[in-house]
């Protein structure tokens, strides 16, 4: 049976494939010649999809050659329509027994197969329409697939360190930090712009960023916001608003009553704000009129890639436009041989010349170095194969500094994806500009579409984060890192997203309805991505076949949308309200009946009140349910769940009490994260109990409420033994929360028997819960990363050992009430891979021995030291702050001397 996947350029031939053979199965086979027609479509189609293949690798195609692809590529969604809506219409029949329903139910099911017969001689003539003209394009299918486990760079936080911050950007920076500050050092004076220009790539963005976070300080209140090339002026104008501190209510898409409020907002006071990505002189016109001339010393910075619009900002207030230039040669080959090599020093000798000259065609660009650095460090290290990517850059690098250049730079790496790499990055094209994507939201669309497959050794959710390492290993995608230095998020650089939406509509992939948008004749479309409100939305919908629609994604600019029930075949439905500044409750969204999507796999809703239908038996797809976000309303409304066999994903309101569960939880045998799950010891025992047999659990949220309740048995009891029975298994990711703080206390032997052996638990954060001590399991916790949170009535020698042997341990929070050895003492080698350890305690010494934490970077010490006793350590205090920087300064990977910090007992 082939791989049911879906491709931007193949469409849904290799799952259509699937399908067919599923119908030939004897449960939906009872024909001998509709068997017989079904295994030449399939035999035809197999050969119709390895030639499509082979198309979406060639880069130029004739007219003729692009209509039958086009053809083939629209008709295999089509055929897998028909296919889907019979399976489910033979599924819907009547379970009642009785001599007759069961004649009702058999004459229907021969009424239905006779129909199958029919709709495949139709299927079958269209594919032999098709291939009477196919025989000119048959190509040989080639194929090739990638089963490596791919890990996110280590390099990258650096990477984009030097590439954004470092390298390069000191000069600049200072340049335009003593362009914003008057000779005498002050910020005196009349409001002054400085317009910073440049083409794509060379990190305008950047370099703005980091004159605000250095200078931002001096000023009353500033703002960071993104123009793009479609603005919604309302949008810009409320996001100053916020940006600079305002909470109130604004008008409502007024710019002229939005220009007045900030205004007065800013009278009087010092501002800064920096207004990135301009590409009109008339959007900056409307954006001006807001800024007040209060002889204050305010700032203002605009980034832009056209020099009359920089110009324009500068004139008449005095302004200076700083022309961005691109790295120098020295620069650029500190930042490409790093890519590559890791180190500047790290080129071979014999790849010396053909790197210099690809330095030299990339103009000294920051986006164009990364990207021909990450497409030769995917390459084999032969000097043949660098050469041959050398010559296929072009001319364009050497003649036209513009975007097209930079495109073809762009195509260049775009080109060398896999199909389903293609495919993936493809679909960030329904994303607006300046978008941060959050990774786990992207991974588990690519599932719902059936963009990726699974891999040797690896699931579905493992190979979907898989592609997005490679993206992000590729350049192709910029990560966005949080606290931890893990990517949480994701970026399109503004020339890539201009790639990838072109390309989309070559492939007719995904239909942008945003302010651009012009209705040409009756659309096919597959995928919408709604971003702005038209008020002839409702004839774009009446053109469109919207039965045959698979994905909606609905962005804060649209404030409409048509009826849920027209999208009849949907698989993929996001509706976010948020960032609209509209307020959740005033937005009611009915999902009722959301029942009768019958084929929907991927449901999230965010920035709504929401009702929810009370069943969802229908859905039996769904893999992914996300109403974080949301408001549910009645707020104890009941919604039974436990139908969702097929859920993978389940994230709840963040409300406590939102959602009433009953008893059959363990019927969702296939969750792998459930998030912001409460748990009352009123609740079911039973619900308790089931927890614990949902064994595909990686990752869960849920919150303990230990206020009275009247049950039978423990709850603590069979909590811990559930809790107990997920982290033996497969568990993850936990969060524990206490949800009412001065509740009961859970038993000493609660936390004696919380997962005995949590052999796979990566991350563990405790609140609210105060423990006797460090948990003994801890001791079996080898792949501990993240420990956050940890309270401990007393902490022992025994305790501070067993969290010091733990080799993966990244991120320590530890408070201690007591300790009964009044010294707690870090000794050599210990805590391998802590690198943020933040310790609260009321202990009289805290020492730290010689290469303690080697690789500690961050230390917060919070003393719990009595009033009187503030005074008499600050001075030591200081000293030994002083002290453990010092041995950092020195060395980050070991501490050369000791760092003692004293207190006094309470």
């Amino acid at each position: 049976m082939a791989s049911m996947v879906v491709s931007a350029f193949t469409g849904v031939l290799s799952s259509l494939l699937s399908k067919l053979s599923v119908l030939l199965s004897d449960q939906y086979m009872q024909r001998k010649g509709v068997r017989r027609d079904i295994e030449l479509l399939s035999c035809e189609l197999t050969n119709m999809n390895a030639a499509l293949e082979k198309l979406a690798d060639m880069e130029k195609l004739d007219g003729q050659t692009k209509v039958w692809r086009d053809k083939v590529r629209e008709m295999g969604y089509d055929i897998e329509d028909c296919i889907d809506i019979f399976m489910h219409q033979l599924g819907q029949g009547d379970d009642k027994d009785g001599l007759f329903h069961k004649i009702a139910r058999k004459i229907r099911e021969l009424r239905l197969h006779y129909q199958l017969a029919n709709m495949i001689q139709d299927i079958k003539a269209c594919v032999e329409e098709q291939s009477k003209i196919r025989d000119r394009y048959r190509i040989d299918e080639s194929i090739s697939t990638s089963r490596v486990v791919v890990e996110v760079d280590p390099r990258l936080p650096e990477l984009f360190e030097d590439a954004k911050r470092l390298v390069g950007i000191d000069g600049p920076r200072e340049e335009i930090t003593k362009l914003m500050i008057e000779e005498g050092g002050s910020l005196s004076g009349q409001i002054k712009v400085v317009s910073i220009v440049g083409f794509g790539g060379l990190g305008k963005t950047t370099l703005a960023n980091q004159v605000h976070a250095k200078i931002k300080n001096e000023f009353e209140c500033s703002a960071f916001v993104s123009v793009s090339r479609t603005p919604y002026m309302p949008k810009i104008l409320k996001d100053i608003l916020y940006g600079i501190g305002f909470d109130g209510k604004e008008a409502e898409d007024d710019v002229q009553k939005l220009v007045k409020i900030l205004r007065a907002q800013l009278t009087n006071k010092r501002y800064l704000i920096i207004i990135d990505d301009l590409w009109s002189t008339r959007d900056w016109r409307t954006i001006e009129c807001a800024f007040v001339e209060n002889n204050n010393g305010s700032r203002v910075i605009t980034t832009t890639r056209i020099q009359d619009v920089a110009t324009a900002c500068c004139y008449p207030s005095g302004g200076q436009v700083f022309q961005m230039q691109p790295l120098n040669e020295l620069q650029s080959s500190m930042l490409f041989f790093k890519r590559l090599f890791g180190t500047q020093d790290g080129c071979p000798q014999q790849f010396r010349k053909i790197s210099n000259d690809m330095l030299r065609k990339c103009k000294g660009v920051p986006l164009a170095i990364t990207s021909i650095g990450s497409l030769l460090a995917n390459q084999s290290m032969h000097v043949e194969i660098w050469e041959k990517i050398h010559n296929s850059i072009g001319s364009e690098l050497d003649t036209n500094p513009t975007l097209e250049w930079m495109r073809q730079v762009l195509s260049l790496s775009y080109n060398d994806l896999s199909h389903e790499l293609k495919t993936c990055l493809l679909y960030l094209g329904a994303y607006p500009e300046d978008s941060v994507i959050q990774t786990n939201v992207l991974v588990r669309k690519w599932i719902a579409e059936g963009f990726v497959r699974k891999r040797h050794g690896l699931d579905l959710e493992e190979a979907a984060e898989n592609c997005l390492n490679e993206l992000i290993n590729r350049s192709m995608i910029e990560p966005c890192f949080n606290a931890h230095g893990e990517v949480q998020a994701c970026q399109v650089h503004d020339l890539m997203l201009d790639l990838i939406i072109s390309k989309c509509k070559n492939e007719n992939f995904i239909t942008i309805i945003d302010r651009n948008f012009t209705m040409i004749g009756a659309l096919e479309v597959r995928r919408i991505s709604h971003q702005f409100h038209n008020r002839d939305i409702a004839l774009v919908f009446e053109r469109m076949s919207q039965s045959q629609i698979r994905s909606y994604k609905f962005f804060p600019a649209a404030d409409c949308m048509p009826p849920l029930s027209k999208f009849e075949l949907l698989r993929v439905l996001d509706m976010d309200q948020r960032g609209s500044y509209v307020r959740p409750e005033s937005m009611c969204l009915d999902l009722s009946a959301i029942n009768n999507l019958f084929l929907l796999r991927y449901l999230r809703v965010q920035g709504f009140r929401l009702v929810l239908p009370k069943k969802f038996g229908k859905l039996k797809y769904l893999m992914t349910l996300d109403i974080e976000s949301t408001i549910l309303c009645p707020l104890d409304q009941f919604s039974d769940f436990t139908s969702l066999s097929s859920l993978r994903h389940l994230t709840l309101p963040r409300q406590f009490g939102n959602v009433v569960w009953i008893n059959g939880l363990s019927k969702l045998c296939n969750l792998r994260t459930l998030i912001h799950f409460y748990i009352r010891t009123s609740n079911s025992i039973r619900c308790i109990r089931d927890l614990g047999e949902l064994t595909s659990l990686r990752e869960l949220d849920v919150s303990y409420y230990s206020g009275p309740g009247d049950v039978e048995d423990d709850p603590d009891t069979i909590l811990s033994a559930s809790l107990d029975k997920l982290g033996n298994s497969n568990l993850r990711l936990l969060y524990f929360h206490k949800f009412q703080f001065d509740g009961r206390p859970l038993s000493t032997q609660f936390w004696s028997n919380f997962i005995t052996c949590p052999q796979h638990l990566q991350r563990l954060r405790l609140t609210g819960h105060i423990i006797p001590k460090v948990p003994n399991c801890i001791v079996h916790a080898g792949r501990l990363a993240y420990l956050e949170g940890l309270r401990v009535e007393e902490l022992g020698r025994d305790g501070i050992q067993v969290l010091a042997q733990l080799p993966c341990l990244i991120y320590l929070e530890l408070r201690a009430k007591t300790i009964p050895e009044k010294n707690i003492i870090i000794h050599p080698n210990t805590f391998p891979s802590l690198k943020h350890f933040d310790f609260s305690c009321g202990l009289s010494f805290l020492t730290f021995e010689s290469s303690a934490m080697p690789r500690l970077q961050i230390l917060n010490i919070d003393l719990d030291a009595c009033e009187e006793d503030t005074m008499q350590l600050q001075g030591e205090v200081q000293l030994v702050a002083s002290r453990i920087l010092l041995a950092l300064k020195k060395s980050t990977c070991s501490y050369e001397s000791n760092a003692i910090i004293g207190s006094q007992e309470d």
